[in-house]
Order: structure tokens, then sequence, then C-alpha cells
């Protein structure tokens, strides 16, 4: 059974846009190389001004999946992350993750 997992970054404002494009050029496609599947990228449309409020949701095969790509630690060598971390240092100013699991609703498993 797939598992989620929900990343709310909070983001310098200034970097936002900045930071997306490292996020959608760099790091989904090479998060996606090791299996991972982002479902969306949300940027909170109102509330503070500063930070800017990002949340991914990711879906993984489950939890064991999860700690092979982060344990395996090679995508740390990959040069796509290699470019993007001055941005990610500079921009990022917390994250927070949660695991989710889908309990009901119409999205479809990405693992059969």
């Amino acid at each position: 059974m797939s598992i989620f997992m929900k990343a709310t970054l909070k983001v310098k404002t200034f970097q936002l846009a900045e930071f997306l494009e490292v996020l959608e050029s760099s790091l989904v496609p090479m998060l996606e190389d090791h299996g991972w599947r982002l479902h969306g990228t949300f940027v909170q449309r109102f509330g503070s001004m500063q930070p800017a409020v990002v949340v991914d949701l990711w879906e993984m095969e489950d939890m064991a999946h999860v700690e092979r790509v982060l344990k395996d630690s090679s995508y740390r060598s990959d040069p796509r992350f290699q470019a993007s971390q001055p941005v990610l240092e500079s921009a990022v100013i917390e994250e927070q993750l949660e695991f989710l699991q889908l309990k009901s609703g119409r999205m479809k498993p990405f693992y059969p």
C-alpha cells in the first residue's frame, strides 16, 4: 500500500520563484528517478507574506521505499542535487515532513 509524504517548507518570499524552478527542474526529476511520484506542489495563496509556504505531496511504495532512498544517500552525489544545494540552503527556512496513509477518496494508487 502506498504511503504519502507531505513536505511543508517555509521559504524566503523573495527566493520563492528560484526555489520553485530548482524544485521543478532538478529535484522532482531526480526523486522520480528513485521511484517517488509528486502529486502536486502547492503554494499558500493567502496568509503571511514572509515566509512563503510551499507544500509538496509525494507518493512512495511504502515506508521502506522512503528509507531506501534517504539512507542510500546516492542522490546527494547526483549533479542535480548538488546544483540545487546553494538555492536550498539559502531559500529554505524550515521543512516539516509528515507521512500519511490514504484511507478513502478518489486518488488511484500509483503502485498496484
